[in-house]
């Protein structure tokens, strides 16, 4: 966690994130095949990365999108930010992946785990088949024994989590049993009881601390 190709910015998030937790919590095997959808600038592409060894390989998902979505510490865009800490570090079993969400290409049933980190919410709080979907579509990329790993920021569902960013935990475990999958097991890792979830997840009164749920999923038989 801190070698010293890590990012500073991804440094000082570890405390809230906790992400030496978070990737036992995944169990990944040595070797293991990982996609990090919507890696963004790469918190856990590189993490991943370590976890999975030498014989792995991390594909770092972004939507073509994010080619002009500048980070705004840097001025510079995610996909640019990415492709520059995959080369600092030497990351070499980090494949930086511009796809969009429906066309990822990646070889079917050739994955050990997905990551979505605070990702599922935006699906969710558009339309429930159009998060039920990208699960479906996603879960045809694991193996039989792999398993699908869920981080996002806890709502309550009389909220406007579209507003907020947010979703309830019920919501993403009802959207993954429809697309195809079982709770195998949760966490409260990312719990926060401070957080009232009634302020959006970028408000600064929070400093990211939002109350998180950590979720794994598997194929259902």
């Amino acid at each position: 966690m801190a070698a010293p190709t890590r990012a500073i910015a991804h440094v000082l998030r570890d405390e809230i994130r906790r992400p030496a937790e978070v990737i036992q919590f995944m169990r990944l095997p040595e070797g293991a095949r990982v996609l990090d959808l919507y890696a963004a600038d790469g918190y856990y592409s590189y993490l991943l990365a370590a976890a999975a060894g030498s014989g792995g390989r991390v594909f770092a998902q972004n939507p073509i999108a994010t080619d002009n979505l500048e980070d705004v510490r840097q001025m510079y865009s995610l996909a640019d930010a990415l492709d520059e800490r995959i080369a600092i570090a030497a990351l070499t079993t980090v494949t930086h992946v511009r796809s969009d969400f429906a066309a990822i290409p990646i070889d079917s049933g050739s994955l050990d785990a997905i990551l979505l980190a605070q990702i599922l919410h935006d699906f969710a709080n558009s339309t429930d088949a159009g998060a039920i979907a990208l699960l479906q579509q996603l879960g045809t990329l694991l193996k039989p024994d792999g398993a699908l790993i869920v981080i996002d920021h806890a709502g309550d569902a009389n909220q406007d989590n579209e507003r907020l960013h947010r979703m309830p935990i019920e919501e993403a475990k009802r959207i993954a049993q429809a697309a195809g999958f079982s709770l195998e097991s949760e966490s409260a890792l990312l719990a926060n009881p401070r957080d009232q979830r009634r302020r959006p997840v970028f408000d600064p009164m929070l400093a990211r601390n939002t109350d998180r749920f950590l979720l794994r999923f598997v194929l259902s038989p």
